[in-house]
């Protein structure tokens, strides 16, 4: 269709349940309408207005939605798939369940939204703008994401697994239970976050932050990371086991009772460190800086146990 549809030729069109292809919307006017349970394929939407409008349970594939507006709508069950999304605002939108499939978008605004139970999947994202966003119990898989400013940010149970994450803030943020796993991370800057119970099981990374950061209990497990700061960190009965820190900094840290099995942190820095009842069995640590930490206060080597581990049968 090459002329633009007016909001009630959409209304009427979104009522016969009909999927609507090829439709455009382009800088149309479709505020407060609604557009429930409506399937869109292959629109061009580009500085369409859809705030207020209800989108829930409805399916855009394909579409153009570049500096599109969903501001204040209701977004239960939204589902996008191979959609462009340039500068589309989402701002303050609820947006409750749903899966992104393959989107990809420069500079889009999720500032003060709530994203509940979102599964995105395959995205590219650059410069996103998630400020004052809160998000749980959200799954981003396979994406890569760039340029994010997420400080002072709320996430409960969000995993970004297998992710490329480049370039990203969530200084001075709470992370509860959410998890990084298998992820790429460059540039990545925790500073002065709470991460109580976060995984970065497997992750690879360079050039990261977590200074004046609380991890208790957060889960490090062979993770690769160079040139990671760690200073004044609180790392209590947090797992290491496996990880690989050259030249880590963990100056001033805290690593009451961390668990670091087989940790590989040469020419790590340790100055001034609390390490009660850290296990650092089969650990890797030449060429440490020690200094003015409690060492003393290290859990004991167990030598029979670590001898039976590097036994190896005479041939």
């Amino acid at each position: 269709m090459s002329e633009l549809l007016s909001a009630e030729q959409l209304r009427d069109l979104v009522r016969t349940r009909q999927p609507m292809r090829d439709l455009l919307l382009a800088g149309g006017d479709y505020r407060g309408v609604d557009l429930s349970r409506g399937r869109f394929e292959r629109v061009n939407a580009r500085g369409a207005q859809f705030d207020q409008a209800s989108v829930t349970g409805s399916v855009w594939d394909s579409c153009q939605l570049d500096g599109a507006s969903f501001a204040n709508c209701e977004a239960t069950g939204l589902m996008l798939t191979d959609c462009s999304l340039d500068a589309a605002r989402f701002a303050e939108v609820r947006l409750t369940g749903g899966h992104w499939l393959r989107c990809h978008g420069d500079a889009v605004d999720w500032s003060n939204a709530h994203l509940q139970s979102l599964s995105i999947v395959n995205g590219i994202f650059r410069a996103p703008r998630l400020s004052g966003a809160r998000l749980a119990q959200c799954q981003w898989s396979d994406c890569s994401v760039e340029d994010l400013n997420a400080t002072h940010a709320q996430w409960r149970q969000v995993r970004m697994t297998q992710c490329r994450l480049a370039s990203i803030s969530l200084v001075k943020s709470e992370l509860d239970q959410c998890a990084f796993d298998q992820s790429t991370l460059t540039d990545a800057d925790f500073t002065a976050t709470t991460a109580i119970s976060t995984s970065f099981y497997r992750c690879q990374g360079e050039r990261l932050r977590f200074a004046q950061a609380t991890l208790n209990k957060a889960i490090f497990s062979e993770a690769r990371f160079t040139a990671a700061d760690f200073t004044g960190a609180r790392l209590d009965m947090a797992n290491l086991s496996g990880a690989d820190f050259p030249q880590g900094v963990f100056s001033g840290a805290s690593l009451r009772y961390a668990l670091c099995r087989g940790l590989c942190a040469l020419q790590a820095s340790f100055v001034s460190a609390d390490l009660l009842g850290t296990d650092f069995h089969a650990a890797s640590l030449d060429g440490c800086d020690w200094r003015d930490a409690n060492r003393e206060a290290i859990r004991p080597e167990d030598s029979e146990r670590l001898a039976a581990e590097r036994w190896l049968p005479m041939l």
